[in-house]
């Protein structure tokens, strides 16, 4: 099942009923914005200090540190169904069955 609320090292993250999410806690690294992250979410998972929202489309966004290329400001395109983060590194499981980690 896909996560609705989710806690990182020192912030955590929670899916609106209207698909954006509420951040809050220690947002050195912008990974947990007081006004939130607007879009069509429909899965979150918070990392040690970045977050990532798995959009209604199967992309993913990505915020906070990206020092190791875990939270690209871009995000990451594809046809995913669930996400995850952890310490320095994000993974998404596709529709398809398969895992991307960066």
């Amino acid at each position: 099942a896909n996560a609705v609320i989710s806690a990182g090292h020192s912030h955590t993250l929670a899916l609106r009923a209207d698909g954006s999410v509420a951040c809050w806690g220690d947002n050195t690294f912008d990974q947990a914005p007081p006004a939130g992250v607007e879009g069509d979410f429909v899965a979150v998972a918070a990392g040690y200090y970045h977050s990532l929202a798995l959009r209604a489309d199967g992309s993913v966004a990505c915020w906070g540190w990206k020092i190791h290329g875990q939270a690209p400001p871009a995000g990451v395109d594809g046809d995913f169904v669930a996400v995850a983060a952890g310490h320095v590194h994000s993974l998404a499981l596709g529709r398809d069955g398969n895992v991307a980690c960066w």
